[in-house]
């Protein structure tokens, strides 16, 4: 994986690896106003099989379903543990003898704690890929303790690398970013305006301290929204949303598909598996090469694939200035501790 270098952009910040990751496209995507246009795959096998298994906590999400379908499926053999707070395994996760689903909840110290005795066997990778409510649950700060936790088990357990999927919110994506790479310094965390954001941000602190502190190569890898072929995917909802009426918005904000991260994770394990020391700690990964496209592209398209009738365009002031009260209330109001957003995550 190569240094990253960001594209400077009007929207979200975007960054390329370089020739092995910015050079990949998502499934389908969109330029001009009304002119889709389709990425092409440029990865078609899933890479070498990570010898000790891969365990996912948080992996009841749409970004797990893309990584095992499309980046662990394809090897015959490789171990997956997933974990999520649901009682019952995700029924793409059924009938696999080489994956196994455990039952975690995050915000259980007791949970936590039993986990490595509960798995069915070792995992030399943990990926860390929490999804959580993204509007005001509490969880946030019951959850931040136990990644501390979880890590440290993880070292005595016998895992030898972490990586973490974060998001740009640990930025604090209610401001604008514009070009920024992973040398910019993060503003200061009494400014957040929204708890999401304070707690990607302090998740990646937690993470890497008790990273260091148990000698664990990791890496966190920042992304933006996130769309994917999963039901619940909350991109794909958001401009369900909007099919029938919805506004065109002009604003750059960089998206990507949850085949083309996880490619990037992907070759991060594997990186991180075979020359650790050549890996950062910190990457961007918001969209693929190439041009910023305004959000509206995105309905735009949505409505072409699905045949939306009627479909009709809402004024785009009207709705930009139902978007300003909006955050002048997260800014200014106890609404902030409510806010969330950001990534489009599926896990993040």
């Amino acid at each position: 994986i190569c240094s990253a270098s960001a594209h400077s952009s009007s929207g979200q910040t975007s960054t390329s690896w370089g020739e092995s990751v910015g050079s990949a496209r998502g499934r389908s995507g969109t330029q001009a106003r009304g002119r889709p246009i389709r990425y092409e795959r440029q990865f078609a096998i899933a890479g070498r099989m990570l010898a000790d298994g891969v365990l996912w906590v948080g992996g009841s999400s749409g970004l797990a379903r893309t990584f095992f379908e499309e980046r662990v499926g394809p090897l015959e053999g490789e171990r997956f543990i997933c974990t999520g707070v649901e009682p019952d395994s995700p029924e793409w996760l059924l009938g696999v003898p080489s994956l196994a689903y455990v039952p975690l909840d995050l915000t259980s110290a007791a949970s936590v704690g039993t986990l490595f005795q509960r798995l069915p066997h070792g995992a030399g990778t943990l990926v860390i890929g929490a999804r959580l409510p993204l509007l005001g649950s509490g969880a946030h700060t019951t959850l931040l303790p136990q990644l501390g936790a979880l890590v440290a088990a993880a070292a005595v357990a016998g895992v030898r690398r972490v990586l973490h999927v974060s998001s740009v919110a640990a930025a604090d994506h209610l401001r604008a970013q514009r070009g920024v790479d992973e040398e910019a310094q993060l503003p200061p965390l009494s400014e957040y305006a929204g708890e999401y954001d304070v707690f990607k941000r302090c998740s990646e602190e937690e993470i890497g301290r008790a990273c260091e502190a148990a000698g664990l190569p990791h890496v966190h890898l920042r992304l933006s929204a996130i769309f994917s072929n999963e039901p619940q995917c909350i991109q794909v909802r958001a401009l369900a949303l909007q099919a029938h009426a919805g506004a065109y918005l002009p604003v750059l904000l960089d998206a990507n598909s949850s085949w083309n991260v996880c490619t990037a994770l992907r070759l991060l394990l594997e990186r991180l598996e075979a020359e650790a020391a050549s890996v950062r700690r910190l990457y961007y990964y918001t969209r693929p090469r190439g041009p910023a496209v305004p959000y509206g592209e995105h309905l735009v398209a949505y409505r072409a694939a699905h045949a939306t009738s009627p479909a009709v365009w809402l004024p785009y002031l009207a709705v930009a200035m139902l978007v300003a009260l909006w955050h002048a209330a997260v800014r200014h109001t106890p609404l902030g501790r409510l806010a969330g957003g950001g990534a489009g995550r599926s896990p993040l």
